[in-house]
């Protein structure tokens, strides 16, 4: 590989906008996790999971998969010559989220007694799930203003509002859990959701892009060919949150509303944050591989080039979460999450298979083969719940993270399969020789922390440092020191 190669200086250049702005996201989001730990322990974490899970299927389902297919749709409008097909296009998806906020308000709503009852035992939350309907509304408002954002690849624009919108967002909400307590939750998501909307909208605003004016009938009709696609994407993103979300009704009816803290500590981490980082590399990787999946070699290069750079990125990460992932407990929540890290770390490796089959599995979405996507997130999510329940008698807590892990065992040769049947993808000699050394070093580090865990400091800062020395020399090979030290001045 050389230096100067155009396709990683473009990997670089959106990974340097969205990333930068990730900071902002990750600390407003510890901050605020860190806060909320202290002022409301395990029982409260437990709860904003559930609500943020109940938010996250009302979405998913209100929405139909257009906001996954519509990116792909308004890219391939982006890419040609056409811009009154482009205007059409943003104008019916734009009217289509706002049809898919009102029925995810009208499903809140009708559904807020059967939820309470199936989550918590009782009808006591149905008023809050009711109030929760506002969240869902805006939430999903600020998903199709993003779509369009993404489809048109408008990097910088995404950035700010996010940068926005997490601080805001973090600076608005704190008093109120301060101020309410376990009270406060509802108002707090509901206030959150529309400062994320609001952010999003401005700089949306400022794109001027012409309406076209089509009514609620046509962007019904004219979505019905993203609606292919988008319908498979609805029920794997259904099925993956009604598996978190059913995952967190069995701990808090089983054992109690702290074990759904503790679960939701753990996931947050390993997915939410680390999930951060496919963020900021598929807001521009997504668009770009839909653009030539039809041509296999470039389709190849590019995934490879992604898992190139996402491998160098996240090994390390993922390294320090399962050397030190007790006192990052601690540090982002409080001493009683620490039951968690057993979990975490079952997370943490499954997370790392999730970073290898991460550029492959987008195959199928650029390719609009939806079927065989919805496939493989049923046979994932059936492994996970399964293994998931059937060890948890003997494993208890970390059955959980255990069947996680089982599941990507599963889908990882499953998803290299498929690419493979669809663009002839394989590992190139450097991919080889980079996913090998780093399952080594993460197999090494998870056996340390869970299986030796006390005194391992040593042998701890021993392989963290190897891990960032390689990573490094392997972002050496593709980037020189100054092209990233002056994309990061440019910012």
């Amino acid at each position: 590989m050389k230096q100067g190669n155009s396709s990683y200086n473009q990997i670089l250049k959106s990974m340097s906008i969205i990333g930068s702005s990730q900071v902002f996201v990750i600390l407003a989001g510890v901050i605020r996790t860190k806060v909320i730990a202290i002022l409301l322990g395990p029982l409260g974490i437990g709860i904003i999971g559930i609500y943020q899970s109940i938010v996250d299927t009302l979405r998913s389902v209100s929405m139909l998969g257009v906001d996954t297919a519509g990116v792909r749709e308004v890219a391939e409008a982006n890419g040609g010559e056409d811009q009154n097909r482009l205007r059409k296009v943003v104008s019916y998806l734009h009217k289509w989220f706002y049809i898919s906020a009102l029925g995810g308000f009208l499903l809140c709503l009708v559904f807020c007694y059967p939820i309470s009852l199936w989550v918590f035992g009782d009808g006591t939350y149905s008023v809050y799930i009711a109030l929760l309907s506002i969240g869902v509304f805006l939430s999903i408002l600020n998903t199709g203003k993003s779509v369009i954002l993404q489809g048109l690849r408008k990097i910088p624009e995404m950035a700010k509002a996010s940068i926005w919108g997490s601080v805001l967002g973090l600076v608005l909400t704190l008093p109120i859990y301060y101020f309410l307590r376990l009270d406060g939750i509802i108002p707090a998501l509901i206030v959150n959701a529309a400062i994320l909307l609001i952010c999003t909208q401005y700089y949306y605003k400022k794109l001027a892009l012409k309406n076209v004016n089509t009514s609620a009938k046509e962007a019904l009709k004219n979505t019905t060919h993203t609606l292919k696609l988008g319908i498979y994407i609805v029920i794997a993103s259904a099925i993956s949150a009604l598996s978190v979300f059913a995952i967190k009704a069995y701990l808090s009816r089983s054992i109690g509303l702290e074990s759904a803290g503790l679960f939701q500590s753990s996931w947050v981490i390993a997915t939410v944050y680390l999930g951060l980082i496919f963020k900021t590399m598929g807001t521009d990787y997504f668009p770009r591989l839909s653009a030539i999946i039809n041509d296999k070699k470039d389709a190849r290069k590019l995934i490879n080039e992604q898992l190139y750079i996402i491998l160098a990125v996240a090994s390390p990460l993922i390294i320090i979460m399962l050397l030190f992932s007790n006192p990052l407990l601690s540090l982002l929540y409080s001493s009683e999450f620490v039951y968690a890290d057993g979990v975490l770390q079952w997370q943490l490796i499954a997370t790392f298979l999730k970073v290898i089959s991460w550029p492959a599995a987008f195959v199928m979405l650029a390719k609009n083969k939806g079927r065989l996507f919805l496939l493989t997130e049923v046979i994932f999510y059936t492994v996970y719940l399964l293994f998931s329940y059937f060890l948890f008698t003997t494993f208890g807590l970390d059955a959980i993270g255990i069947g996680y892990f089982i599941a990507y065992v599963v889908y990882l040769p499953l998803v290299f399969y498929i690419a493979y049947s669809i663009t002839d993808y394989g590992w190139n000699k450097d991919i080889t020789v980079m996913a090998t050394i780093n399952t080594i070093l993460v197999g090494i580090s998870f056996y340390l922390a869970y299986y030796v865990g006390d005194s391992i400091t040593l042998p701890a800062i021993a392989i963290l440092l190897l891990s960032t020395g390689y990573s490094c020399f392997k972002l050496g090979q593709v980037f020189s020191l100054n092209d990233i030290r002056n994309r990061f001045k440019k910012k």
